[in-house]
């Protein structure tokens, strides 16, 4: 498990300094790629507020408004890629308030026509999530003259159409806070639903073609019972959470419960201050054992005048308590409204501080880095060698294999992983899903090497000829599998947000496919000895090539710490992997030995081991 624990403030600009600034939603595509949502007072009327993360610093991004008179707010943006994410959020038309959809193309955003189920009635979206740039849901509520109930919108890359979504109740409050799609035959919507008298848990799914309300739990029949936010790793994993209110004093305690495929359960969950109470507003999973969890604690009574952020955090065992640092000493309230986590890099938290007698709420944000706690080498026979804490899941060693073992990669949880024997068969230790292999397929080449999707909902392999074989929600975007090489294809590296892959051959030919960037190669260099592997930056903007005699060679932002290619090697380098802030690599020889450079720490290496077989590759 893979989970973020020292938060750090992190500056973000506002419009004013004098004005109400906030943000409410916001998604990462990769550690140096996040957009946050929200909105920002002009003095009179409320507009849109995008902020965008380069993996420095945050800065404003012009964003459209229906009107500068009237009110424009952003409560969620989901991001699929750099050049494609969806705010939603609702727009007052002089009337009423309507539903408000912005889309950004890379370099711009803009308006896009959303439909209502009346111009005359309130229409809100409180939360979107896309899958693709064909597939996205936006969800909310809608007034039917008397009472809320709840609106659910699709996208299918042409425009926004409702989609019918039931209620308990045509005369009670029905809505939806947060949406999350896994793909698009399997979305999660949570929120509230009344009873007349106190707010029930609603939970509903998509299955493909309709919304059904799916039960869900509540604390107590004579309290609030309120979902906010809602995460879905698969179809059979998801965690949502909220608050539940407590009858013996007035407040509200945070709430958690977790989707096993079949029922919704309550969790047992820790409160910051269960004295005064906590409510939990965002929660983000990056898979089965790692989740954060984000919203407010009161402080000082359980008045809700007085709060400060709390984060919490899940391994797959339990919910624990984090520490968050506060923004300033005058601040009286600060929460997190919004999580996006880039499994195995970093988390991100936005929200709002309110400072001074003025109480002017300023924009707020968090990160956490997240560093996975070893490293994995792989033997030829599916041996696991386990280093620095990087947890062991199970092995082949003790199997007959048709072939062997060629390669692995990590779960981006670090809760598992898959290895991948030279006919394509996988193995899946952990929380590694299987999504297929071609271990039953006769193949033209052998193959030499495979990358899990950043979601670790599928994976590619990749044979010598560098035929591609796409498992899962792995996006084929080509292959050399039909033109003459010069040298076999070695290995592959994917790109952050999974929408493009490099393969490398032995020569250090590079070939980019999908969104990879074509950074410079080796293959117009005498080489002393062969490339036997790569591995990319964390931002996708540049690669290392690592030689059988331990040479680095360094493209795009890739830096040099340093290689082996001087020293004599008791065994020849066979794999590489990088740290998670691209500071560092280590290479691993085929006798188990390690080598460290940059931020990349020395945990244990088996090159004092007798191995029955080989060591073919490592990951971190």
């Amino acid at each position: 498990m893979v989970i973020p624990s020292n938060w750090s403030m992190v500056p973000s600009p506002n419009t004013s300094t004098s004005q109400n600034n906030y943000l409410n939603g916001v998604s990462c595509v990769t550690a140096s790629y996040c957009v946050a949502a929200g909105y920002a007072n002009n003095g009179s009327f409320d507009q849109t507020l995008v902020e965008q993360w380069n993996g420095h610093t945050w800065s404003i991004v012009s964003s459209p408004n229906t009107s500068t008179s009237q009110n424009n707010d952003f409560y969620d943006v989901s991001c699929v890629t750099a050049s494609f994410c969806v705010a939603a959020g609702y727009a007052n038309n002089g009337s009423f308030d309507q539903t408000l959809v912005e889309q950004w193309n890379g370099t711009a955003w803009s308006i896009v026509p959303s439909p209502n189920t009346s111009t005359s009635q309130a229409n809100y979206l409180y939360g979107v999530s896309c899958v693709t740039a064909s597939f996205c849901v936006a969800v909310g509520s809608a007034s039917n003259g008397s009472v809320d109930q709840t609106l659910a919108e699709q996208w299918n890359g042409a425009g926004w159409s409702i989609v019918p979504s039931p209620n308990t109740s045509s005369s009670q409050y029905n809505y939806f806070n947060g949406v999350s799609c896994v793909t698009a035959s399997f979305c999660v919507a949570t929120g509230s639903a009344s009873n007349g008298t106190f707010n029930r848990t609603l939970a509903e799914q998509w299955n493909g073609t309709a919304w059904s309300i799916v039960p869900s739990p509540d604390t107590s029949t004579s309290e609030d019972n309120d979902l906010n936010g809602v995460s879905c790793v698969t179809s059979s994993f998801c965690v949502a959470a909220g608050s539940a209110g407590v009858a013996t004093s007035g407040h509200y305690v945070n709430l958690v419960e977790q989707w096993n495929g079949s029922a919704w359960s309550i969790v047992n969950v820790p409160d910051a201050n269960a004295a005064f109470g906590d409510v939990l507003l965002a929660v983000h999973c990056s898979g089965p054992t790692s989740c954060v969890a984000g919203g407010y604690v009161n402080t000082i009574d359980n008045t809700d005048n007085t709060f400060v952020s709390e984060a919490l955090t899940w391994n797959g065992t339990a919910w624990a308590v984090v520490n968050v640092p506060e923004p300033a000493a005058t601040a009286q309230l600060d929460q997190i409204n919004a999580l996006s986590c880039v499994p195995g890099a970093v988390c991100v938290g936005v929200g709002y501080a309110t400072f001074g007698s003025s109480s002017t709420s300023q924009t707020l944000a968090l990160s956490a880095p997240i560093t996975r706690p070893g490293y994995y080498l792989v033997a030829s026979d599916g041996g696991i060698f386990t280093h620095g804490g990087a947890p062991f899941y199970g092995s082949t060693g003790n199997i007959v294999l048709n072939k062997p073992i060629v390669g692995m990669a990590v779960t981006p949880d670090g809760g598992g992983y898959w290895l991948v024997a030279s006919d394509g068969g996988i193995f899946t230790k952990g929380d590694a899903g299987f999504f297929g292999s071609t271990g039953n397929i006769v193949l033209n080449k052998p193959i030499v090497g495979m990358a899990a999707t950043p979601d670790g909902q599928g994976y590619w392999l990749v044979a010598s000829d560098g035929g591609i074989f796409t498992k899962g929600d792995a996006g084929f975007y080509g292959s050399t599998g039909n033109i003459v090489l010069n040298k076999p294809i070695v290995g592959m590296a994917a790109t952050p947000d999974g929408m493009g892959y490099w393969l490398v051959a032995s020569d250090g030919g590079i070939f980019t496919k999908g969104d990879a960037g074509f950074f410079g190669s080796q293959g117009a260099t005498a080489l002393n000895k062969p490339i036997v592997g790569m591995a990319a930056t964390p931002d996708g903007g540049g690669y290392w090539l690592v030689a059988s005699d331990g040479g680095i060679f360094t493209h795009g932002d890739a830096g040099f710490f340093g290689s082996q290619g001087a020293t004599a090697l008791n065994k020849p380098i066979v794999g590489m992997a990088a740290t998670s802030d691209g500071g560092g690599y280590w290479l691993v020889a085929s006798d188990g030995g390690i080598f460290t450079h940059g931020d990349a720490v020395f945990a244990g290496s088996q090159g004092s081991t007798v191995l029955n077989k080989p060591i073919v590759g490592m990951a971190a």
